[in-house]
């Protein structure tokens, strides 16, 4: 899990001004298991996630959602000469199809028709 994430998750246990232990008891975990989630030494599993949002009151898709656009950096180019910002935003709407298969909201052919319409965009 990133650390944008974390910082996400965090961010959401102080304003419901809950304790990793409480949101722990609320997902029949381990206050140990959060604490190494939210360290990043594991990561939680997309259904997780969603089990997370849903304790703390927001979305999957909040904890995914980048600040990047109000960034006055000029975006760097990698190897390939594609812009980071695009392979960041095509990894959140990636883990965005993921989590709403996840969640039961896509089918396993809406999510492939998806994947394949931004392999295309992203070629």
């Amino acid at each position: 899990m990133n650390e944008s994430v974390r910082n996400r998750i965090e961010m959401q246990l102080r304003l419901n001004k809950m304790s990793q232990k409480d949101l722990a008891e609320k997902l029949g975990v381990t206050e140990v298991t959060v604490s190494r989630w939210l360290s990043g030494e594991r990561d939680p599993s997309i259904e997780t996630l969603n089990r997370i949002a849903e304790a703390l009151g927001t979305t999957t898709s909040y904890f995914f959602i980048t600040d990047d656009w109000q960034n006055e950096k000029k975006p760097t180019e990698d190897k390939s000469g594609m812009s980071t910002g695009l392979k960041v935003t095509f990894g959140v709407i990636l883990g965005l199809v993921i989590a709403a298969v996840a969640a039961g909201l896509l089918s396993k052919d809406e999510k492939d028709q998806l994947v394949d319409i931004l392999k295309k965009d992203d070629a």
